[in-house]
């Protein structure tokens, strides 16, 4: 298993909005192959159980919701198969312009993770 993980914070004001330009990239993906791709909101960022909290990893700021996206994959050749589709898709790069119109990008944070 191969996962992208976005970590979004998101003012409270664009949360709808973020999430529908969200679900309809979701579906892009899923079209051209990716195992599943879900977006949540966080329920709790507050450090717990000797963890620091996920609010440490992303800052949030007045009225900011942090909002979390997985993608799933078989593997990281997957990954990049289907990722090499989806950018060729205009309609990405329609969802794209609209996002950052709605969250700062540059403060999004992002990885990718396999199985070990």
């Amino acid at each position: 298993m191969y996962l992208e993980i976005y970590l979004y914070p998101v003012l409270e004001e664009n949360r709808e909005r973020f999430l529908k330009i969200n679900r309809e990239a979701e579906q892009i993906y899923k079209v051209y192959g990716a195992l599943e791709s879900e977006t949540y909101a966080a329920a709790s960022t507050e450090p717990e159980y000797g963890c620091l909290g996920m609010a440490s990893a992303v800052e949030l700021r007045d009225s900011e919701v942090l909002m979390l996206e997985i993608n799933r994959y078989h593997h990281q050749v997957h990954q990049r198969q289907v990722l090499e589709k989806v950018d060729k898709d205009e309609r990405i790069e329609n969802l794209y312009d609209q996002m950052t119109k709605v969250i700062d990008i540059s403060r999004t944070v992002r990885g990718e993770f396999h199985l070990p």
